[in-house]
């Protein structure tokens, strides 16, 4: 009798381990999310549209109409009502410098001032904002879109960076203009010679004007400190926050620094890192991960390389 009753036994465990199975695939769990209201592009040519969407975590979990995905709505499920707005997946950006895109946010804009009163303005107003030791760059200036079209010089921007070193770069990226602060820190005076492939400009005293056209540039950039752990995340976080704020979810970072990685994976281990890294580097650096023992492409959860 023994061995029929442990039969027995069984094929009822059995029977209640199927039922409760059955049961709970038929039960879904409770979405972290529900997208109500909206107009769904889902990329189904089956089913083109469709109006709520289910997440739990950081994944969809149901697309359909407002009735079957309410069968996920549960006691702490959030619900964001899009009020009939189109609903899209999240956009990859295929190439971008992201940290370095970061950075541009909060520097001077000076592309669209339309004279050399606006262009200072907006310098003195950058310096406001700048903290201590750190300097202005970015710019991007167009002089041919004021009247007369000329090129600045520091005598235009001295007097409202005497202490804040200045270097901002024309929009075609050929030359870029410092301040004498900045040329003090790189050394750069009157008796400074041009080099091959670039100009310094200067005034009828022979005395530089700021104005630096292309391989002179590298006398002023080899004078800016490298970014900080500090000024790196707070590009990083920047650029976080207005690609969340245009869709993008995901994106390639082409050659990035080694920091940059080290920042992008201290971040996604405090759960801020809200958009999804592919990091790219050279190939001339493959020894390095060779050294540490890397073999091939490496994923975490929101960073690949």
């Amino acid at each position: 009798m023994w061995p029929q009753v442990k039969k027995m036994q069984l094929f009822v465990y059995c029977c209640v381990l199927m039922f409760s199975t059955g049961i709970e695939s038929q039960t879904p769990a409770a979405a972290t999310l529900i997208i109500t209201n909206a107009r769904v592009w889902t990329v189904d040519k089956q089913h083109p549209t469709a109006e709520a969407v289910a997440v739990i975590g950081d994944r969809i979990v149901a697309v359909g109409s407002s009735a079957e995905v309410d069968h996920w709505r549960g006691p702490q499920t959030k619900i964001l009502d899009a009020a009939g707005k189109l609903l899209l997946p999240g956009f990859n950006d295929a190439h971008v410098h992201f940290v370095k895109g970061g950075a541009q946010l909060d520097q001077v804009q000076l592309t669209d001032a339309t004279s050399e009163q606006e262009f200072v303005k907006r310098i003195a107003a950058q310096v406001k904002k700048t903290r201590k030791g750190e300097w202005i760059l970015g710019g991007d200036w167009d002089e041919t879109r004021w009247k007369p079209a000329q090129f600045p010089s520091k005598d235009a921007i001295d007097p409202v960076s005497p202490d804040t070193p200045v270097f901002i770069s024309r929009h075609d990226g050929h030359m870029a203009l410092a301040n004498s602060m900045a040329m003090k820190l790189a050394g750069v005076a009157a008796k400074t010679p041009d080099i091959p492939g670039g100009v310094i400009m200067r005034d009828t005293q022979g005395n530089p004007t700021g104005i630096f056209k292309d391989a002179a540039q590298q006398y002023i950039r080899k004078a800016i400190p490298p970014m900080t752990h500090e000024q790196r995340l707070r590009a990083i976080k920047r650029a976080l926050d207005y690609a969340a704020s245009i869709g993008v979810t995901s994106v390639q970072h082409m050659n990035p620094e080694y920091e940059d990685i080290a920042a992008y994976s201290e971040l996604a281990e405090r759960g801020e890192l809200t958009t999804r890294i592919y990091a790219a580097p050279l190939e001339t650096g493959w020894e390095d991960f060779a050294k540490i023992g890397l073999r091939h492409a490496w994923v975490e959860d929101r960073i690949h390389v």
